[in-house]
């Protein structure tokens, strides 16, 4: 009795051991893994060939951290060399100024600046006015408040004869405006005057015909043309002329009996771009595009900048500052609400940093000398004065790295 006894304690304490060891393996299995030997494996030391079915968590990112990630912006891609709100070319251009530059208008990435725009239209005279108000509170990155002086800066610049840049709104139905870039009221007498120079153009006019429309042009194609080569659809134009400056020479000075032998590329450019003089209409014809407008604009230029030309119109009669933030906008015809979009598409800056606020009146004077617009935009960059969501921080290596704003 007493060995069955005794046998029986035995058994209960080995039942005890081995309860006591399932429960250590469980509590082991909880935080780790057990190896075949035994041993216990955390999270930490799981490799490809044991790792746990279970991910171990994503480690916390700082609250400092967060934020960087949040409010910075890095923007690659085929950005221009020298961008600004006035000159852009490509998409990236379009993005990287839609999140740095505020316009009149609510768009996906552009800041909105107007608090309020509303529109009224006065049937006998056939004119559509949209009233435009400021956010009174909103402020560029230099800390300084956007005004209705900023914004007549902005239209006046794209509306000068001398502006050859993007978002130009000569083709506005904008009332008063045509009168003021022809810069009197008789638009029909100054027509005439274009044609006859644009005929007989004097050797100022000839030469920025040369240097506005007919070289650019054609050095723009001669890029054109070297982008056919490693193009397979092309190779049965470029396997026939595999040198570039000939294949330039057969689409644009076709027929002219040009030898390019001896004659690196530059000198054949010039060559060709010599041999079309001012004739922009020919120049079209090769091409596919009309040149007219731009040969008006540049014998319009011309006939401002004779000293005895003066101006007969002042201003834009469309375009009215009512207060310091306030300003109205009116166009010809009857117009729906969302026309505003193409009136207020243009990218706002500031007056102290693109422009000359002692040359500003607000009647006469806009920031800048009259016909002579590109002169002052021509040796800007962007600032740090921007005006939308997000300020730049930093350019390097065509890498721009911008800042949310706070606003």
């Amino acid at each position: 009795m007493k060995k069955l006894l005794a046998t029986g304690i035995i058994y209960i304490f080995l039942f005890i051991l081995l309860v006591i060891s399932v429960y250590n393996i469980g509590k082991q299995l909880n935080e780790g893994a057990v190896s075949s030997d035994g041993a216990v494996v955390t999270t930490e030391n799981i490799t490809s060939e044991n790792k746990l079915e279970k991910e171990p968590e994503q480690e916390e990112v700082p609250e400092v951290e967060k934020d960087k990630i949040e409010d910075t912006i890095v923007i690659k891609g085929d950005i221009s060399k020298n961008i600004t709100p006035f000159s852009y070319k490509t998409t990236a251009d379009q993005y990287l100024l839609d999140l740095c530059y505020a316009g009149l208008c609510e768009t996906k990435d552009r800041k909105c600046i107007s608090s309020n725009i509303s529109h009224s239209y006065n049937r006998k005279k056939d004119i559509t006015t949209y009233h435009i108000t400021l956010d009174e509170e909103w402020k560029n990155a230099s800390g300084e408040n956007i005004t209705a002086d900023d914004v007549l800066f902005n239209y006046y610049i794209r509306a000068d004869v001398g502006y050859t840049y993007d978002g130009s709104i000569a083709n506005l139905p904008v009332v008063g405006l045509q009168e003021y870039r022809y810069g009197i009221k008789n638009i029909a007498a100054m027509k005439k005057k274009i044609s006859k120079k644009l005929k007989h153009p004097d050797k100022k006019t000839a030469a920025l015909i040369k240097k506005n429309i007919i070289r650019p042009v054609l050095e723009e194609e001669y890029k054109w043309v070297c982008s056919l080569y490693g193009q397979e659809m092309y190779d049965y134009i470029t396997d026939k002329y595999p040198r570039k400056k000939d294949l330039f020479v057969y689409f644009f000075a076709y027929g002219t009996n040009y030898k390019t032998k001896g004659k690196n590329a530059q000198k054949v450019i010039n060559d060709v771009i010599k041999s079309y003089g001012t004739n922009y209409v020919k120049l079209g014809k090769v091409t596919g595009e009309n040149y007219r407008k731009r040969a008006e604009n540049i014998a319009l230029y011309s006939i401002q900048n004779n000293k005895k030309f003066k101006y007969r119109v002042k201003n834009i009669s469309g375009i009215k500052k009512i207060n310091s933030h306030a300003v109205e906008i009116a166009v010809k015809g009857k117009r729906k609400p969302g026309f505003i979009n193409r009136l207020g598409s243009l990218y706002i800056t500031s007056i102290k940093s693109w422009g000359n606020s002692a040359m500003f009146d607000g009647v006469s004077k806009f920031g800048f000398r009259r016909s002579k617009a590109d002169g002052i935009l021509k040796k800007k960059k962007i600032a740090k004065d921007e005006t939308g969501n997000y300020a730049i921080k930093e350019i390097k290596d065509g890498v721009y790295t911008l800042k949310k704003r706070n606003y």
